[in-house]
């Protein structure tokens, strides 16, 4: 008799996936409720399979990556190192529905299968509540003709040439111009007056005896412009038609809805 395992969840996902992705994955994998969901992301380790085989350990394990879940797998009990005694015959195990089989993650040492142990592991699992299987982990899910061909795009590149390993593909730089001369030049002390450079244009000399400052309290509004002039509008030829003239053409008003036909000289016959 074999070791055995407890496989627990903690809703750790693998790196490259993300929980929401994960979640719906074991959602359609094994048709679990959100409330059994709910309960195995909840981050507290839930008991998904208790004391399974190495096989059944496996399997668990692998559905789960499959799927981007973190399985956490313990040993709980280990009879390679024990000497061997009688037990009482173990009471026939419950058959977990799909639902709760969903549940299996963590942290825990993977389970060492030999050879025949992963074959076995290999085949696929079927339900026999719901009739769903379980392939095994990297079998083909799509048949050839469902499998989106790639497309090759024909780009003509035989006008194109490699350059050499050392050629650049930019051409040389012309080389930066040489740095002026400031040999000529020197600093002055702190304070120094910095003497104004000659000039031949002579200094501006305005006629400033016309203009005063005007008292404090000056109204400027004489300086704004004066009021435009109304514009000259001849109204000569328009006429104010009377009171109660009927202003639209007679094709522009409206005409009063027709009287509705007499119907007194019509009876009903039996």
């Amino acid at each position: 008799m074999g070791s055995r395992y407890n496989i627990y969840y903690a809703g750790e996902v693998l790196p490259g996936h993300n929980q929401a992705t994960v979640r719906e994955q074991l959602r359609k994998l094994f048709k679990a409720s959100d409330a059994v969901l709910d309960k195995l992301f909840s981050g507290s380790e839930q008991l998904v399979k208790r004391e399974c085989d190495k096989t059944t350990a496996l399997k668990y394990k692998q559905a789960m990556e499959q799927a981007g879940a973190q399985p956490v797998i313990k040993v709980v009990r280990d009879d390679s190192t024990a000497p061997a005694a009688p037990s009482p015959e173990p009471a026939p195990e419950r058959k977990l529905t799909m639902a709760e089989r969903v549940a299996a993650l963590a942290s825990a040492p993977d389970v060492g299968l030999n050879a025949a142990e992963q074959a076995q592991a290999a085949e696929p699992e079927i339900d026999e509540e719901t009739g769903w299987q379980l392939e095994p982990v990297g079998a083909d899910i799509l048949r050839p003709e469902e499998r989106r061909q790639p497309i090759v795009a024909a780009i003509d590149i035989s006008a194109l040439d490699l350059a050499a390993d050392t050629g650049n593909l930019a051409p040389e730089r012309p080389p930066a111009p040489a740095a002026p001369a400031t040999d000529h030049l020197s600093m002055g002390a702190v304070g120094d007056s910095i003497p104004t450079l000659p000039s031949d244009q002579p200094p501006l000399q305005p006629d400033t005896s016309l203009i005063a400052l005007s008292p404090e309290g000056t109204d400027f509004a004489d300086c704004a412009p004066p009021e435009p002039a109304p514009p000259p509008v001849d109204l000569s030829s328009m006429d104010l038609a009377p009171e109660g003239s009927d202003v639209l053409e007679e094709k522009y008003r409206n005409k009063p809805a027709p009287a509705a036909p007499g119907t007194d000289h019509i009876s009903l016959q039996e």
